[in-house]
């Protein structure tokens, strides 16, 4: 019953008016090495957060990060041609340099490396190709309505969680946290394709708002053990 006020949080999206398609891809991740995350990031001492000179909204960031991820995973093609609603984030977004993405092919991992390759929630049925284009459905929404009904999840997740260590420590929040694209898109991008390059600015932003610097900190540890398990295949070939 604990866990019911964070599934409520995401099952109601506040007054969003938005229809869009459902799309959930549930993606794996190591319930015991979150734990022990969760916990040493519960005991460290708050850390002292500067404040930019320019602040932009939870509006503005959740559209300039998504939209990065999405050039990133689509290797800059298919770039939005117009973007009322953001215009100027967009303009921002596109003079960023993304990383170059290629998926890691999968062919038989150990039954205890799965959950550290997000990649095997795609099949044939529901692809990372028709992933993106799920992305792009909800691009053409915020630009052209402002908001969408993901949108709001993580404006939920700034404005009623981000000041709860409760949510933070529990078990769900992973899967809660997950279920907001612009999280599951940072997590698959950085689990598969360990970029040198710094995190893209609203990407930090948005980990900023919502307090969430134990999930940066889960897939930065995730994607070393994920290495664990690809480096023995490669040396075989």
């Amino acid at each position: 019953m604990k866990s019911l006020p964070w599934l409520a949080m995401f099952l109601f999206v506040g007054c969003s008016h938005v229809q869009e398609p459902v799309k959930t891809v549930h993606f794996p991740y190591a319930g015991e090495l979150l734990g022990a995350i969760q916990k040493s990031e519960g005991r460290a001492p708050a850390s002292i957060k500067l404040v930019a000179k320019e602040q932009k909204s939870p509006r503005r960031v959740y559209f300039s990060a998504l939209y990065y991820q999405y050039l990133t995973l689509g290797n800059q093609e298919s770039v939005i041609n117009s973007c009322p609603q953001f215009h100027h984030d967009k303009l921002e977004t596109d003079a960023q340099q993304t990383p170059k993405f290629s998926m890691y092919k999968v062919s038989s991992i150990d039954k205890e490396g799965q959950d550290f390759f997000p990649e095997l929630a795609f099949d044939k049925k529901f692809s990372l190709k028709d992933y993106h284009q799920s992305i792009r459905e909800e691009l053409d929404i915020l630009c052209e309505e402002g908001v969408s009904d993901n949108f709001y999840k993580f404006d939920n997740l700034v404005t009623h969680y981000a000041n709860k260590p409760s949510f933070h420590m529990s078990k769900t929040a992973m899967e809660s946290v997950l279920k907001i694209p612009v999280f599951a898109n940072f997590y698959l991008i950085k689990m598969i394709k360990v970029s040198p390059e710094p995190m893209f600015p609203e990407e930090k932003r948005l980990i900023e708002m919502t307090h969430t610097s134990w999930f940066e900190k889960y897939v930065v540890e995730a994607s070393k053990l994920r290495n664990n398990f690809i480096k023995p295949k490669m040396v075989k070939r």
